[in-house]
């Protein structure tokens, strides 16, 4: 194995999206090179997903440095301030309202980006640092060191924890970062720092849809990367003509097997428990120092319609009582979350359904669907420098919050970093030389298809763009015009994973929330964070317990935890290793076979339905 040095080298391991084994690759990674004799380099593991961290489940280390993550809320002098209201028409993220003449402040919606603090006309505004989440340091573990972050549920600024999180990186040594789920700006802040890439996928079709959508963030992106399959069956060609299509090895292979599945559901380190893949870990590395790639350019699908819409207002404003909707949510990807909405979709004979995690939307692979109409979205804005105007004060540089502003030393000019910035347009405001304008900003695809189960509204992120949550909204509505239109009893809305802008989205306003959840140690961690980001809208979840039988000891907790909190679990999955045959097939697992997986799902649906508010 080649020995980087004495240089810090800055790994980040990514998905796509989450459940694909992204957490338990890092893990056997940092274990594996932290006792390899052959490996001199101090490594440290540093968990990224700051949503829904776990890898500290895996550890049970001693965290006695606990770092606050702060950020600037506004704060009003109600002395000074005239109710003008000119603060949140200035807010993009409608985190201030004024209602009769007194502002309103929603710090879960603020982005902490001064806009309102330097319009002010009577400096009514102070930005007081409160605090959004937090950083934990366990500094004397070993074989390596760890840290986490941490962010406050209902948050939105996750990319601020992570930046918190990379001040700390071992700037002699290996510092391997288990990074967000998705293509968004936390996935940016984590991928934008790394000097090389894993992207961990399963073979299957969901699989390669998520790793196409973090190839094409890595490419525009600029990171060399590698591909590691995760529960091979020996039947990967799938993957494999992707990575060819790409240019990008995949250097390595992680076998399926059951008993796999239960030691890190048990929250053991995989490469600590079976010895034999241990060398394939450490295989997996050296190929990635030697042979990762940046990955090739590929056609996107062309755009049918070149009209932009811009979406405004709230889509629980928009949803009538005439269908009932029902909002499926993991806390994280990778508990069966889509398997069971496409099932219950397919047992349906009224109903819209809506993909609303749009940042790596797979649901219309178990629908067979086609697209009828595809629309660009545009719900942001990013700055634009007029170079001739600049005067070169270096106001914009110096107090914008997301680093989104470049100073180009040699030719001593200011540039706008598109991929850093969030539109807020701060910058435009405090420009004493009015030099800087802004552009609208493609956030991506709205698209509305047909299949056989009835019509699906979905959403395609662009790499790197904002306002997913604000995508998630405009999936929304056009959903409730259809159910609304078409008079279907149901819309059954796929969720996103995590619980900040996109999963708040998704679930206010909601009529009934369903949690698919599976007995592992990490699983019910963020089953208890999910639960208090439903709970903070006033509704009472629903709980699907998934792979079941894979750990009874976990799946007692869930039930515990449910009878205690009295959520009603509808039902229980087991594990069926003929669902996977069925997501290879893109058909969903009732419309596959009667196994006890399928007859598990059609039980629940006579239970929601039984229970039709």
């Amino acid at each position: 194995m080649k020995d980087t040095g004495s240089e810090s080298l800055k790994v980040v391991v990514c998905s796509g999206k989450g459940g694909t084994g992204k957490t338990t690759l890092a893990l056997s990674l940092a274990w594996t090179l932290g006792h390899a004799e052959e490996f001199s380099m101090p490594v440290r593991l540093l968990d990224c997903d700051v949503e829904e961290p776990n890898c500290h489940l895996f550890l049970r280390g001693n965290y006695a440095e606990q770092i606050p993550v702060l950020a600037e809320k506004p704060v009003f002098d109600m002395q000074l301030c005239i109710g003008c209201g000119r603060c949140a028409n200035k807010c993009r993220y409608n985190a201030i309202a004024v209602v009769k003449g007194k502002p309103l402040v929603f710090n879960d919606l603020c982005h902490s980006c001064g806009v309102c603090g330097a319009v002010c006309p009577h400096d009514a505004i102070t930005l007081k640092p409160e605090p959004i989440g937090e950083v934990l340091v366990d500094g004397s573990h070993r074989p390596f060191s760890f840290m986490f972050g941490r962010l406050q549920i209902g948050e939105s600024q996750s990319p601020m924890v992570i930046g918190k999180m990379l001040e700390h990186v071992l700037s002699t040594g290996l510092n391997i970062i288990d990074g967000p789920p998705g293509t968004a700006c936390n996935t940016v802040k984590a991928i934008g720092a790394a000097d090389k890439v894993i992207l961990v996928t399963e073979p299957t079709p969901f699989g390669a849809n998520d790793l196409a959508l973090a190839l094409d963030l890595c490419a525009q992106l600029h990171k060399p990367c590698g591909i590691v399959i995760n529960r091979s069956d020996n039947n990967d060609g799938l993957i494999e003509a992707l990575a060819e299509e790409y240019q990008v090895p995949v250097i390595g292979k992680i076998p399926f097997k059951r008993e796999y599945a239960r030691a890190c559901s048990d929250g053991l380190i995989l490469t600590a428990e079976y010895p034999e893949l241990r060398a394939e870990v450490i295989g997996s590395f050296s190929r990635l120092l030697s042979a990762a790639a940046v990955p090739a350019v590929v056609a996107a699908d062309k755009i049918e319609h070149d009209e932009c819409r811009i979406d405004s207002g709230s889509a629980a404003d928009r949803k009538s009582d005439d269908y009932q909707e029902l909002t499926v949510l993991s806390g994280k990807g990778g508990t069966g979350k889509t398997t069971v909405t496409g099932a219950l979709i397919a047992l349906s004979d009224s109903l819209v359904a809506a993909d609303c995690d749009v940042d790596a939307a797979n649901l219309r692979l178990l629908m067979n669907d086609r697209v009828l109409y595809t629309e660009r979205a545009c719900l942001g804005s990013e700055a634009v420098i007029e170079q001739r105007k600049c005067i070169k004060c270096g106001k914009c540089f110096e107090q914008c919050r997301f680093a989104a502003i470049d100073f180009d030393a040699a030719a001593g000019t200011y540039r706008v970093n598109e991929l850093n910035c969030e539109g807020c347009g701060l910058c435009v405001e405090i420009c004493p030389a009015k030099a800087i304008s802004e552009k609208r900003a493609e956030t991506g695809n709205l698209m509305l298809s047909e299949s056989a189960r009835g019509r699906l509204v979905h959403a395609k992120l662009a790499p790197a763009a904002e306002n997913s949550g604000k995508l998630v909204s405009m999936v929304r509505s056009l959903a409730f015009a259809i159910a609304d239109q078409q008079q279907k009893e149901w819309l059954l809305v796929d969720g996103p994973p995590g619980t900040a802008c996109p999963a708040i989205a998704s679930v206010t306003g909601s009529d009934r929330v369903m949690l698919v959840t599976e007995p592992t140690i990490a699983a019910v961690h963020d089953l208890e964070r999910i639960i208090k980001l439903v709970r903070h809208f006033g509704i009472k979840p629903e709980i699907v317990i998934n792979k079941a039988d894979i750990n009874p000891t976990y799946a007692r907790k869930i039930r515990d935890l449910a009878d205690t909190a009295g959520y009603r679990i509808l039902g229980e999955i087991p594990f069926d290793e003929t669902v996977k045959e069925a997501i290879k097939a893109g058909v969903p697992i009732v419309d596959f076979n009667e196994g006890p997986a399928s007859q598990a799902v059609k039980n629940i649906w006579n239970r929601i339905k039984e229970t039709r508010k």
